[in-house]
């Protein structure tokens, strides 16, 4: 192989390497199987009695001219022997309230997904992130996808957390682990959406699919001039002016196209997120040069994600 032939091997795989920021990484083809958590839900009987109470007693007094011999006793209707009707307390299944249009949708997933990066007590997370890119010249991809997947393979993750903290690593945070990361909160508007869906459940929860508007982002070279901010509300597109490529490679610039991602967020009866589903597919240009060889990419593929919460 020749030497320019090799430095443009690195260079295709270093800007395919800039999704590995977004904090993804598998190889395409890999499918997971998420298996879903069960709900229990339950409710406690009142029971309510019911008495029917004995009628009142009457006794006729014997006339003065004639002896009538009184009455042997008062007579007395006796009460029922107690019969009671006990009504059991329907099941506490009647789960939380399924929001409606786009406003209530997005401030719904923000709380679902705020609660869950600040859950205080025992949840397993199971988080796999699957990135799938390809090129749009399938010589130069022949060439580098032996690089992609050595490169960007990875195995699903699975932590414990209890006061937010890993019991195996108290250094790992549950909030950055959980997108958007870093530690920031989720924050949709109703501006950022296309469509917005939310179903009802059989356990009392629901599940909501959130679609995204399009969005680009565009860097010089030293920073990004637009940004995806609906997109970064509640997720974590590139961002080209944080990736280190060191002195030998140089991108001059890129742009970036999101089409519009989508977000699946399943809720409890409970009102606790239990899974999360992100398809961000996207598309994108970038020059740069490897020593003094320019290089041109265009890129397309999606930067996929599974989360499932397990609590207790």
């Amino acid at each position: 192989m020749k030497q320019e032939t090799k430095i443009v091997a690195i260079i295709l795989a270093a800007l395919i390497v800039f999704l590995s920021g977004f904090g993804l990484g598998a190889t395409k083809g890999i499918n997971i199987k998420i298996e879903g958590a069960a709900v229990q839900t339950g409710g406690q009987a009142v029971a309510q009695t019911t008495t029917t109470a004995a009628p009142q007693t009457t006794t006729t007094a014997a006339p003065q001219t004639t002896t009538t011999a009184a009455p042997q006793g008062d007579t007395t209707t006796a009460a029922p022997s107690g019969d009671t009707t006990t009504t059991a307390a329907p099941a506490d299944n009647s789960g939380v309230k399924v929001p409606s249009g786009n406003a209530e949708i997005a401030a719904a997933y923000n709380k679902a997904v705020n609660d869950a990066k600040h859950y205080t007590g025992k949840v397993t997370l199971k988080k796999h992130d699957i990135i799938n890119v390809g090129l749009a010249d399938n010589a130069a991809a022949s060439i580098i996808n032996p690089v992609i997947q050595k490169l960007t393979a990875t195995e699903p993750y699975e932590w414990t957390f209890e006061n937010g903290a890993d019991v195996a690593d108290p250094n790992r945070k549950l909030a950055d682990k959980i997108i958007p990361g870093g530690g920031r909160d989720a924050a949709l508007q109703e501006a950022g959406i296309v469509s917005a869906t939310a179903t009802a459940n059989a356990d009392g929860g629901y599940t909501m699919v959130i679609t995204l508007v399009a969005e680009d982002s565009n860097f010089d070279g030293t920073q990004n001039t637009s940004t995806p901010t609906h997109h970064e509300s509640i997720m974590d597109p590139l961002n080209l002016a944080s990736i280190d490529l060191g002195d030998a490679i140089k991108i001059t610039s890129a742009a970036l196209h999101y089409p519009g991602a989508t977000m699946t967020a399943t809720v409890d009866a409970q009102g606790r997120l239990v899974k999360l589903e992100q398809k961000l597919p996207m598309e994108g240009t970038g020059e740069g040069k490897a020593a003094v060889i320019p290089v041109t990419l265009q890129l397309s593929g999606s930067m996929d994600g599974n989360y499932e919460f397990i609590y207790g």
